[in-house]
């Protein structure tokens, strides 16, 4: 019956109407301190009850003070995430657990999310980590997110490619429901979601801060090249009209976008 649970979980973390997701995480906290927008919890109040995202993403402390404030909306999914470490660490790109299953369940989350960044010299960590994680992520009927980035600089961009093909295959063979990917190019999007799209759900990062344009046109590719949504944080939180940037991009996520300028076309 966990199956059943989880699948239920995973569609309350994507919008209903097209089964795709906007997720904001507010995850940086931890690892990078009081950021801009994100100094205290107060910080996100002004959009984080919105209904143009589908999903929160936080650590434990955070999505607690989220749901007791009544901040979010009723429509909102929670994703916990479970493990981090802060930037001041000398071994930063290495993350270890920071809360478990049990916890994540008793505040009510519909999924759980880990971060692995792969170094030269961790990827035995990583693969514990993620087998342990999913294993128990499953057995109480939650999804799992993983966050991917891959640290190692590749000599050639297709040499960066195969090697993040092959991360993404490793995440998949240790059962994760969905992985975010830092934004590439629509060829390298294309070619991701072509190869892995069927296994995974795939959302795509938005990276370090955008031109808001930039950042809706960019959605706007990764999903018309099979995403299943995006996973976006400090353009959101940084942004100086952030319920505004939510409603384009929810819009993009929907294919509301595409749709009016198919009309406007006509």
């Amino acid at each position: 019956m966990g199956y059943v649970g989880r699948k239920l979980r995973e569609r309350r973390i994507l919008f209903p109407d097209s089964q795709r997701g906007l997720i904001v995480p507010v995850d940086h906290g931890l690892t990078l301190g009081p950021i801009a927008g994100m100094q205290a919890t107060e910080a996100l109040e002004s959009w984080v009850g919105s209904r143009d995202l589908s999903a929160v993403l936080g650590h434990k402390g955070l999505i607690e003070r989220l749901i007791v404030r009544q901040c979010l909306h009723p429509a909102t999914g929670v994703i916990v995430h479970l493990n981090g470490m802060a930037s001041l660490s000398p071994d930063a790109d290495t993350k270890i657990m920071v809360a478990d299953i049990d916890t994540a369940l008793k505040l009510g989350a519909d999924a759980v999310s880990i971060q692995v960044n792969f170094t030269t010299s961790n990827f035995a960590h990583n693969f514990a980590m993620l087998g342990a994680v999913t294993d128990a992520a499953h057995a109480a009927g939650l999804p799992l997110l993983t966050m991917l980035y891959d640290k190692v600089k590749a000599p050639t961009s297709a040499e960066r490619l195969a090697r993040l093909h092959h991360l993404v295959r490793v995440v998949t063979e240790l059962g994760s429901d969905a992985v975010k990917l830092a934004y590439a190019s629509v060829d390298e999007i294309e070619e991701l979601a072509s190869v892995h799209g069927r296994d995974i759900r795939i959302f795509f990062a938005g990276g370090e801060k955008a031109d808001e344009e930039v950042l809706v046109a960019m959605s706007q590719a990764a999903i018309r090249h099979g995403a299943t949504g995006l996973c976006i944080g400090r353009n959101v939180f940084q942004h100086a009209r952030p319920q505004a940037l939510l409603r384009r991009l929810a819009d993009s996520v929907k294919g509301r976008s595409e749709q009016v300028a198919e009309l406007d076309v006509v």
